[in-house]
C-alpha cells in the first residue's frame, strides 16, 4: 500500500512539475532577454538595445502589427527622447505545428547602422538618457494583447 500511494505521489508531482504554455485568442508578449551594449557602425560609435521577446498567440495570426512606444524615464525629462515610434518590424512566421509561440528581436541604435532602428539618444547634453519602452501587438482579427512595459534601460 505504501508503494502504490509513494508511486501516486510521485506521478502527482512529476505532473504538476510539467509547465505547459497557455495560448490564448488574445496576444501575450514576454521579455526574453535584453542586451545594452555600445559599438561602433560605419564609423561611428553608439549605443545599441537588443530586446528578444516571445510573441504568444493561441491562432498564430499576429504578423506586423506591433506597437512601439519610448518613453524618457527621467524625472525631469528630456522632451526630444519620449517619442512614438511607428517602426517597420515584420513579426517572423509562427512555426507550422502546435506551436503559436515565435521569438522576435527589436534592434534599436543612437546611430545610423543596417538592421537597426535609429532612436533619439542623449538630447539633453547634462544627463544619459535612460527610457522605458512599451510593446503591444494587434493580431489579424483585431485581439490587441496587454501593454509589455520594460524596466527602465540607460543607453549609452
Amino acid at each position: 500500500m505504501r508503494t502504490k500511494l509513494s508511486f501516486l505521489f510521485l506521478v502527482f508531482i512529476l505532473a504538476a512539475g510539467c509547465k505547459k504554455e497557455n495560448y490564448e485568442t488574445k496576444p501575450k508578449l514576454e521579455i526574453e532577454n535584453i542586451k545594452v551594449f555600445e559599438a561602433n557602425c560605419n564609423g561611428s560609435n553608439g549605443g545599441f538595445i537588443e530586446i528578444d521577446m516571445n510573441v504568444l498567440d493561441k491562432e498564430g495570426d499576429v504578423t506586423d502589427s506591433i506597437f512601439i512606444q519610448k518613453v524618457d524615464a527621467a524625472q525631469n525629462p528630456c522632451p526630444a527622447n519620449s517619442i512614438l515610434k511607428n517602426l517597420d518590424y515584420k513579426i517572423p512566421e509562427y512555426p507550422i505545428g502546435n506551436t503559436q509561440k515565435v521569438l522576435f528581436r527589436i534592434k534599436f541604435s543612437t546611430t545610423q547602422c543596417l538592421g537597426y532602428a535609429l532612436i533619439g539618444g542623449s538630447q539633453c547634453l547634462q544627463k544619459k538618457d535612460t527610457s522605458l519602452f512599451k510593446f503591444w501587438v494587434k493580431d489579424i482579427k483585431g485581439n490587441v494583447s496587454d501593454t509589455l512595459i520594460t524596466a527602465p534601460i540607460a543607453i549609452p
